[in-house]
């Protein structure tokens, strides 16, 4: 019989507890201080993550510009600008 006793307390502790409207009033509280604590902590990672994506946009660019003035410098490609000799054919001889 005890052990049926045991099984029926477990079984109770498992149900949701009905909570009188103090209680309830007061987790409400401590939930929404909980929120609002989380909201200033992830405010700031926001901006910290923002700050992050602009310096690596600026580095980015900085980057772009260094290729382009490097690019500026070296001038044309030589392929493009000099004409290729004109290749003869050889002919075996007969």
């Amino acid at each position: 019989m005890s052990e049926k006793n045991t099984k029926e307390e477990s079984i109770q502790e498992d149900a949701p507890k009905q909570l009188s409207p103090e209680e309830l009033a007061e987790k409400r509280k401590i939930m929404k201080k909980n929120y609002q604590d989380q909201i200033s902590i992830l405010t700031l990672q926001l901006d910290y993550e923002k700050l992050l994506a602009d310096i690596e946009q600026a580095r980015a660019k900085r980057m772009e510009m260094i290729i382009r003035q490097a690019q500026m410098s070296a001038g044309p490609e030589a392929d493009s600008e000099q004409p290729q000799p004109e290749k003869r054919e050889r002919k075996l001889k007969s």
